[in-house]
């Protein structure tokens, strides 16, 4: 059995990664259950994976600077105590044969109390572990790198970077990474959609639609706010907007966007038929993470992508964004530059230009990681 850990603060992002490649590996035969840290997500009903839910944390805001739980009071001694202490119940009570840690230790540092004594467990049991990270993470001091490379090169048997060395090489935002390189194994995208994508002929046929997304976390609420307003200011009255506001968005900010929007804008939570909808729209609009740039290269939509930068100057989003720019896949606005005005004449250019559909690529990094996980398990 394969044991996922995975902690999300803001999006869900990390969570349906995880999920993604733990659906994976049951496709593969192999028994997965997963130990969520973050806020409880709604597994999709078509998914078996068995999911242990910790006591929640989040992030307090966009500049991840507090971890608070669901009641939005402080993380306090007491209630790491609590999650350690259930982690490693669990650990023992599942025995899993391989360990996978999402992100860390290259991200989540602040829940070193528990993961810690979750790796050193591992080791005495014997038990492989594996990181799982996305092509690009936040860029650290090197002392805090070396560090982070001393972890892995104690711990860890390999990494799983999702991505491709040729397109965003972990290097780029890892100095240290000549220090792990033989741990480094590339997986290819993973994609977190399990629905058919429509044909790229079938696209062609029908796309009037600027669709506007931002996952499942807060962080987009000023890519609505500015979607909004741009589609009342849009020259093009032949165009509608659909914003995507969320998995459980606030009726009060969704009554909000409706009332600054134009009469041909939709806003409603999140669908389970995002991809054809990207796979028929006229223009994407979205922020730059990890799943919605696969979403892109999946769907073949052509795209505007917003980074999220955040309060604390993050620096994933930004780099992946610059290199889909650099490969002409997306055209790129910086979130310090984002009202209204600004996204409505961005947005009124790339449609006047007739933004072509691209041929979809496939992101098959969810089977990959699977088939890698596997080897551990015959070890």
């Amino acid at each position: 059995m394969i044991l996922f850990y995975v902690q999300h603060l803001l999006g869900i992002g990390h969570f349906r990664r995880t999920l993604a490649i733990a659906e994976a590996c049951q496709n593969e035969g192999i028994q997965v259950e997963v130990i969520s840290g973050g806020m409880p997500v709604e597994v999709q009903p078509v998914s078996s994976v068995r999911v242990h839910q910790l006591e929640p944390l989040q992030s307090a805001d966009l500049s991840f600077s507090r971890i608070v739980d669901r009641h939005g009071e402080p993380l306090n001694e007491a209630l790491e105590t609590v999650r350690s202490q259930e982690l490693l119940q669990l650990f023992h009570d599942l025995r899993p044969k391989v360990l996978v840690t999402e992100l860390f230790p290259f991200g989540r540092r602040r829940f070193q109390f528990e993961l810690l004594p979750l790796l050193e467990a591992a080791r005495a049991a014997g038990t492989p572990v594996l990181c799982s990270v996305r092509d690009s993470i936040q860029k650290h001091s090197k002392a805090r790198e070396t560090e982070t490379a001393g972890w892995l090169r104690r711990y860890f048997e390999k990494v799983l970077v999702h991505g491709d060395a040729q397109f965003l090489p972990l290097s780029d935002s890892f100095g240290e990474f000549d220090a792990i390189a033989d741990l480094v194994l590339y997986t290819g995208f993973v994609d977190t959609t399990s629905l058919p994508t429509r044909s790229h002929e079938a696209a062609l046929q029908d796309h009037q639609e600027v669709l506007v997304s931002a996952g499942g976390g807060k962080a987009g609420e000023l890519l609505y706010l500015a979607a909004a307003e741009a589609s009342a200011l849009s020259t093009h009255s032949d165009i509608t907007w659909r914003i995507l506001a969320g998995t459980s968005p606030d009726p009060h900010f969704v009554s909000r966007l409706r009332q600054l929007g134009a009469s041909t804008l939709t806003v409603e939570a999140n669908r389970a038929d995002f991809r054809d909808l990207l796979g028929s729209c006229r223009l994407s609009v979205s922020q730059a993470g990890y799943n919605s740039a696969v979403d892109i290269l999946s769907s073949g939509a052509p795209a505007l992508f917003v980074p999220f930068a955040g309060e604390g100057g993050e620096t994933e989003q930004p780099a992946r964004a610059q290199h889909l720019s650099a490969i002409q896949r997306v055209q790129v606005l910086r979130e310090a530059e984002l009202d209204g005005p600004t996204l409505a004449v961005e947005v009124d250019r790339l449609l006047a230009g007739g933004p072509p559909r691209f041929a979809p690529i496939v992101c098959d990094g969810a089977s990959r990681s699977a088939k890698a996980l596997k080897r551990y398990l015959a070890a």
